[in-house]
């Protein structure tokens, strides 16, 4: 149904509408004219409404630059768009209705058709009350069931409903030399810059001279998952827990989706040989292609190879995990981009205990920070000590979605005397499927008991101590409120990757 802002978030957003509703109500009502109280109710609306959308817009930009500036993640400028896109609209829509009462009174209904149709206002009016309709179908469409429902037709939906807003009300104040012009100028510049700057990304890290995209191949996966692997043209600066965008314009036309990068390898002039080559997962074979001069296409001199599993929903997923299934060898091979990487301001190095959460799907997450806290403490670039990685997930058909990647982590040096891993398996087909490994791998039945090794791992922590959680609202909402619990034993920080749109 939504997401609710955090205490803190929630917060910000309360202090800002109170400023917004001290600006606009702070007007002289006694001794005037009610045409004049309605008349200046009317501006610092309109003006309010001209001045939040351009934070609506910046809000909404990929690379917002005060993601960079502050250190706030862009799910928390996500969330400023959405509430601050609704009082956007509130005030617009008061706007109109100050305007349309000021006119009704002096004129009747009949002198609002008039002013609409035939005024000496009439394009300004008629174009500012289309913005304002439009901001009405932006709002209803926008709703979060009908958003996540339909997510592929809300987005395009919501990018040409928001252009011709944009134009609109521009044209409302442009029409009416109001000094406001500016801002929607202002706001659609920051869209435009962003777009070409996206653009050039694209561009800069899978296209080349030898290749016009990058190569993807799509593995059809048990447990309705699938594996995507890009192969990028250039070396690409990768942070752990990072997120990206990808384009398969053969099942996704042009539209883009995000995804949590699961695993990147940099190829090198010695090994060009494909990430999975050494996976112990026998179905899986050696990616190839046409060579040039010498070198397969996809693995050159300094190119990186970024995969990413998509759990099969409905819409690209499924369109997704549907194509691998039917190709040959469940895999097929395609063209595509990737845009990124997002995300990722919090670095793990700095403490001695890491304690992993990931549910499901949320795997993919957590096992990218894995090389940095192993390899770095290997070499003793990292304060880690100890790192204990808990999935909770439905069957033992989802192993398979990160096997290849589990198989490169096991064979790290050092990793016997750091990594713990704890895998819970809620509903097993058979009881001979629970089995561990080894004493530092282990598997339960059932669902992971938070409280029981929250507590367990900050009794036994050496240093101070992280708590992250990727995964179902439900169990993230539960590790939360367990490691909140025990935030003053100690330095015990909690962080919660919660990616939505």
């Amino acid at each position: 149904m939504g997401t609710l802002p955090s205490r803190g978030h929630t917060f910000i957003l309360f202090a800002y509408l109170i400023t917004n509703i001290a600006y606009c109500l702070n007007v002289v009502y006694s001794g005037h004219p009610v045409e004049s109280t309605f008349a200046e109710l009317r501006g610092r609306s309109g003006t309010l409404a001209a001045f939040n959308i351009v934070l609506t817009v910046l809000f909404a930009l990929r690379n917002n630059p005060l993601i960079w500036i502050l250190g706030v993640p862009y799910d928390t400028f996500n969330l400023f768009h959405r509430w601050i896109a609704r009082l956007t609209i509130l005030e617009s829509i008061m706007h109109i209705l100050f305007w349309a009462l000021n006119t009704a009174r002096a004129g009747g209904l009949h002198a609002i058709n008039v002013a609409l149709t035939s005024g000496p206002g009439a394009r300004s009016y008629m174009n500012g009350l289309v913005g304002g309709v439009l901001l009405c179908i932006i709002a209803i469409q926008a709703w979060s069931p009908i958003r996540h429902a339909f997510y592929e037709t809300f987005l395009s939906i919501h990018k040409i409903a928001v252009m011709a807003t944009l134009a609109t009300i521009y044209l409302h104040l442009d029409l009416d030399s109001l000094p406001q012009a500016p801002w929607l100028v202002f706001a659609v510049c920051l869209w435009a810059f962003e777009f070409f700057f996206r653009l050039f990304r694209i561009l800069y890290y899978n296209v080349s001279l030898s290749q016009s995209s990058a190569p993807v191949t799509i593995e059809a996966l048990p447990g309705e998952a699938c594996r995507v692997t890009f192969d990028l043209a250039r070396p690409w600066k990768y942070r752990p827990g990072a997120h990206v965008h990808i384009y398969i314009p053969t099942l996704g036309r042009w539209s883009s989706h995000p995804f949590t990068v699961a695993w990147v390898r940099e190829s090198s002039p010695q090994s060009i040989s494909h990430p999975l080559e050494r996976s112990a997962d026998k179905n899986l074979e050696m990616v190839t292609s046409q060579p040039i001069n010498g070198e397969s296409l996809h693995f050159n001199k300094g190119k990186t190879s970024v995969s990413v599993v998509c759990r099969a929903r409905t819409g690209f997923t499924a369109r997704l995990l549907d194509a691998a299934d039917k190709a040959p060898k469940r895999t097929l091979h395609t063209w595509g981009f990737v845009e990124g990487p997002y995300g990722s301001l919090e670095s793990l190095a700095s403490y001695g205990t890491v304690l992993l959460f990931a549910g499901g799907i949320g795997i993919t997450h957590q096992l990218s920070h894995l090389p940095e806290l192993l390899g770095g403490a290997a070499q003793g670039l990292t304060a880690t000590r100890k790192v204990v990685l808990v999935w909770s997930v439905s069957n033992t058909e989802a192993l398979e979605w990160v096997r290849p990647w589990m198989n490169d982590i096991l064979e790290m040096k050092g990793r016997r005397d750091i990594l713990r891993i704890l895998l819970f398996v809620s509903k097993p087909r058979r009881p001979d499927e629970i089995c561990s490994a080894s004493g530092s791998i282990k598997m339960f039945p059932g669902r992971c008991n938070v409280q029981m090794i929250v507590d367990d791992e900050i009794n036994k922590r050496e240093g101070a101590m992280a708590v992250t959680v990727c995964g179902p609202g439900r169990f993230a909402d539960e590790v939360r409120r367990v490691t909140r619990s025990r935030v003053k034993d100690g330095v015990v920080d909690f962080v919660e990757e919660a990616f939505t749109y």
